[in-house]
Parts: structure tokens; C-alpha cells; sequence
């Protein structure tokens, strides 16, 4: 599959199009194409992609709910728990400085003959887009390199976090009459603060950089660096997608984003589950469908009691944990990848540490039993067992994948 980062944010009065940054399979930067139009870039889109599916990363929203509001939930969610704000996407909104929208941009790639989803295909068989903001991930990035990231038992790391904003070097951003120098010497203090990422590419920033004098120039260098940004933290979601977030969903509106275990917690929070009901045993089944194995735990059903259902898994859910405690709280957990655990009625979880799937038996497992708790949570059971691989309250995020899980379920109507 092809990665390619766009940026779409630039002003037209400061006589530029669209950058387009196109990455080679390793991850550095194959090439830098400018468009003046919308048409220009699909054409480069298409060139640079040919027949292969692609993954093309925009800085614009790309997926709007039906019912007319001027901000997407999503948008809502960053302000709040990232303390970053995004430009409004919602169907009442205004159209972005650039002119370009998601439905004038997919038309213009069908026109070319490469029409995609509105959203990744994690299996790279479909081409997709992906909704990812270089505002955004230069935050995350930069925290992610801070000193403050690396003391994990600090207790102000999200207030820490929260404070952490690049300078501005685009135009539309610079508040007041800032000249092209001002702005490119924040571009360059922002690109020697990143240093040298891991799937990241910003040689093509730097060239721009050292051959820009004039404020189109400027404006360029800056526009080069958050198309690579885009691009950097699109393969990244493909390659790592435990080190990204998936923060909205795929009808109302979604944002991409790098993301430690900080972050993560911070943008993925659960709200409080909405009660404790019991999945009826044929809902179950066709919620979990063919990622397990669902069955009945004892011989027979006891009218007016409720039934205990085992779902052993086939692919198994990822999921990380907060540990503040001796139990799990759900509130605390967040999903990574695999399957999402219905939480309506579990009562019971059989589990394995780490990130990495094993098969067979030489798996170490560990037990979760639910609590009496009126918040969803979890006992470690045998407490000894889980002391021996969790330290009591150290504070660390636990990475675990779920072998089997037990629910008590309700009987089908």
C-alpha cells in the first residue's frame, strides 16, 4: 500500500496549492509534488500511486454527521482532553480557507480513476483516507520527546501535557504582522525540537528551509512539514497502530493521532458504562461473531437465573490498563486493536500480558473477576499470581490480550 500525507491548508492569497508528500515503502520521503488546484493533486495522487491501494493522510474533515451542526463531536473531544482545537467540520460550517472539501475531494480522485474509503482499510487491500492534523501530532510529538513524558510518576503530566504548543509558522496561524523570517525561524526550531523520529522524514523541510527568502518560500517550508507530518503519522497508524489513536468513530467524525500511554488515556476516557445489563446469549454471538467461540458454561438452564456463556477468541482483543490499584478499572482501560469486548454482563476474564499473540498453552495466563464495585471493575484473582507480574500500585500502563471471557447471559427471546 502507498502512504502519502496532504497538506490542504493553505491560504490561497499566499500563492500556493496543496503539497502533496509521497512516501517509499521504508518511510522516508520519495517525493514532494505542489498542486495549484484540486485537480492538479488528483492527478498527482494518481500518478504517484498507479494501481496500488493507498492511504492518503488530509488536514481536513473528512467525515461530517448527517445532522446539521457547525462542530463534529469529535472536535469537541480534543478540545477538552487534548487541549487542542481543531477547525470546524461540521455540515453548517464554513468551506475550509483552502476551498477544498472531503465530498469536491473525493469526487476529483474518482474523476482520476482512484476512488477510496473515508477511512483507513487496516487490512491495505482498499484505498482509504485518513483524518489527521499536523497541529496535532507536533503536540504529541513533542511530548512524546519531552522530559516531563519520560517521569511517568509525576502527578501533573496531563496538565504537563496540555501546555505543550509548537510556535506558529504557517500564516493563517502567526497572530498580527509576522514577516516570512519570523516565521521561518519558528519553522526551524520546530523541526530541530522533533530531531530525528522514527518513521519520520523531514529532510524535505530542511531543503525547503535553507532555499527559502521570500514568503512564499516560507510558506511552503511550512506547508512541506506538515504534509510530512501527515504522511509520518499515517504509515505509523498502518505499522504501530498501538502507538496511534483512532479518536471519534467512522460516521460522526475521527481524528488520527500519535499517542502514548499518556495520551491514549487521556483522549480515549470512557465514559460511565451505561448500566450492567445482560446480553441475550444470541445477541452475544452476533456481536462477537467469528472472533470467538461462544458457549454454554453448564449443562442446563435454570429459569429466572441468569446463564453463564463462555467466548473463547480466535483473534484476541488488545486492550492496557492503569495500574492504580489492586483491581482493573474498565474506566482505566482502553482498547488497542482486535476485537472490542462487550462489557454488558461480563463477569469473567482469562487473560495474557504483553502485546504479542501467542498460541498454545505455554501462554502464562491470569484471571479478572468482576467486583462488587458499582463502577465496572475487576479483581485480580489470585491476587499473589498478578503481584508476582504487576507491582501493587506502581502506576505503570499494562498492555494484556484476552484469551477467553465469561458473561452472564439473558435467555433469547
Amino acid at each position: 500500500m502507498r502512504i502519502l500525507g496532504a497538506d490542504l491548508s493553505l491560504d490561497p492569497s499566499a500563492g500556493a496549492g496543496a503539497t502533496l508528500a509521497v512516501l517509499d515503502p521504508g518511510g522516508s520521503v520519495a517525493a514532494i509534488r505542489h498542486a495549484a488546484n484540486l485537480p492538479e493533486l488528483a492527478v498527482a495522487i494518481a500518478a504517484a500511486t498507479q494501481s496500488e491501494p493507498f492511504l492518503l493522510g488530509v488536514n481536513l474533515p473528512v467525515v461530517a454527521h448527517e445532522r446539521p451542526a457547525r462542530a463534529r463531536p469529535v472536535e469537541g473531544l480534543v478540545r477538552r482532553r487534548l487541549g487542542y482545537r481543531l477547525p470546524t467540520g461540521g455540515r453548517t460550517a464554513r468551506e475550509p480557507r483552502s476551498g477544498i472539501g472531503s465530498d469536491a475531494l473525493l469526487a476529483a480522485l474518482a474523476a482520476a480513476g482512484r476512488p477510496c474509503f473515508l477511512y483507513p482499510d487496516r487490512d491495505r487491500r482498499v484505498s482509504g483516507l485518513a483524518e489527521i492534523h499536523a497541529g496535532l501530532v507536533l503536540k504529541a510529538l513533542l511530548w512524546e520527546g519531552s522530559a516531563a513524558a519520560r517521569e511517568a510518576g509525576r502527578s501533573d503530566r496531563e496538565e504537563a501535557f496540555r501546555g505543550f504548543a509548537a510556535p506558529a509558522y504557517r500564516r493563517s496561524d502567526a497572530r498580527g504582522r509576522v514577516g516570512w523570517a519570523e516565521r521561518a525561524a519558528s519553522l526551524d526550531l520546530v523541526v530541530r525540537a522533533l530531531g530525528r523520529l522514527d518513521g519520520y522524514d523531514l529532510t524535505p523541510v530542511e531543503a525547503a528551509l535553507a532555499a527559502a527568502s521570500s514568503d512564499h518560500d516560507a510558506e511552503i517550508a511550512g506547508s512541506t512539514l506538515d504534509a510530512c507530518l501527515i504522511a509520518g503519522t499515517a504509515r505509523r497508524y498502518l505499522e504501530a497502530p498501538e502507538s496511534c489513536c483512532f479518536l471519534g468513530d467512522r460516521e460522526s467524525g475521527y481524528v488520527i493521532l500519535p499517542a502514548d500511554s499518556l495520551v491514549r488515556r487521556l483522549a480515549l476516557r470512557e465514559s460511565r458504562p451505561a448500566g450492567a445489563g445482560l446480553f441475550p446469549r444470541g445477541s452475544l454471538k452476533a456481536r462477537l461473531g467469528p472472533a470467538a467461540d461462544v458457549q454454554p458454561v453448564g449443562l442446563l438452564d435454570v429459569p429466572g437465573r441468569p446463564q453463564r456463556t463462555e467466548a473463547v477468541f480466535h483473534a484476541l482483543p488488545l486492550y492496557e490498563f492503569d495500574n492504580l490499584d489492586e483491581m482493573l478499572w474498565w474506566k482505566h482501560c482502553r482498547h488497542l486493536a482486535g476485537p472490542r469486548l462487550p462489557t454488558e454482563g461480563l463477569h469473567e476474564m482469562t487473560v495474557a500480558l504483553g502485546r504479542d499473540e501467542g498460541r498454545g498453552e505455554s501462554i502464562p495466563s491470569l484471571r479478572l473477576l468482576r467486583s462488587r464495585h458499582r463502577t465496572l471493575s475487576f479483581r485480580f484473582e489470585p491476587p499473589a499470581a498478578w503481584r508476582a507480574r504487576v507491582p501493587t500500585r506502581d502506576g505503570r500502563t499494562y498492555p494484556f490480550r484476552v484469551l477467553r471471557a465469561v458473561f452472564e447471559t439473558a435467555t433469547a427471546d
